[in-house]
Parts: structure tokens; sequence; C-alpha cells
């Protein structure tokens, strides 16, 4: 449970630079600029990822929980 935990504060995380990054794209510096069009995108896909392994750390928990209660209930 404790990766699981440290996945979706990274998924949230993410998100909220997403946003924050975001706002670079209004930047008067071509470079920032640049750096505004990227940014989100390498977060986004940071977020994605850490919150697509949470989403399979819980399947996979609650396939482990149902065997050890169907295996209890022989």
């Amino acid at each position: 449970m404790k990766n699981m935990n440290f996945y979706i504060a990274t998924a949230i995380v993410s998100l909220i630079l997403v946003v924050a990054t975001a706002f670079l794209m209004t930047a008067p510096d071509e470079p920032i600029r640049q750096a505004g069009m990227y940014l989100p995108l390498f977060f986004g896909a940071i977020g994605t990822w850490a919150a697509t392994k949470a989403g399979l750390l819980e399947l996979d928990y609650e396939e482990h929980r149902m065997k050890r209660s169907a295996h209890h209930a022989v």
C-alpha cells in the first residue's frame, strides 16, 4: 500500500506542475515560451505514468485480497 500512495502523490504533484508550467506559454521571452510548450507535456507524461501505476497496484491488491478471502472460505 505504501508504494501506491507514493504514485498517487506523484500524479497529484505532476498535475499541479502541468498547470503551473502552462502559464510559461504567455511569457515575453522566446526561450521561456519554448520551455512552456514542452514542460507541461513532460509533467503530464510523468503524471499519467504515476496514475497508471497506482491503478495497476490497486487492481493487484484487490486481486490478492480476493484470493485470500476465497482461500479462507474453503
